[in-house]
């Protein structure tokens, strides 16, 4: 009598396996997701799309509305219960023109935000268009 070996996974195995991989994949993407949103709802965000909405220098090179993507921002943005604190951020933004990126950098005292960089880099042009100018 020949014996045949069966190769892979039984039903059960595949299953909790198949699982297992959905579960820590979800994990991941909410971890994610939590991160970015914590980036983009900040004050600091906030206070950056709001000033590059009312641009017009940035409304004509991207369109309004704009929006903060969900891509991954780099840097980091930190503050302490003392009021203090400091951002260098990047961040991007997209509207029905373009998109770019929008680069804060500044520091928190007695929880009032001073910038020392906002600028919006156009994708495509390389246009830099400073946010903390005088409009």
């Amino acid at each position: 009598m020949v014996t045949v070996r069966r190769r892979g996974c039984t039903p059960l195995s595949c299953l909790i396996g198949g699982v297992t991989f959905i579960v820590v994949v979800g994990c991941v993407v909410g971890i994610f997701a939590v991160v970015i949103s914590l980036f983009r709802d900040s004050d600091v965000a906030q206070e950056a799309l709001a000033r590059a909405q009312r641009d017009p220098q940035v409304e004509a090179a991207l369109g309004r509305p704009l929006e903060i993507g969900w891509f991954l921002p780099t840097g980091s943005l930190r503050t302490d219960a003392g009021g203090g604190g400091q951002v260098n951020l990047t961040l991007p933004i997209s509207g029905p023109r373009g998109s770019g990126k929008l680069i804060i950098s500044g520091v928190r005292i007695r929880g009032k935000w001073e910038y020392n960089r906002m600028i919006v880099t156009v994708d495509g042009t390389g246009q830099r268009i400073d946010l903390l100018r005088e409009l």
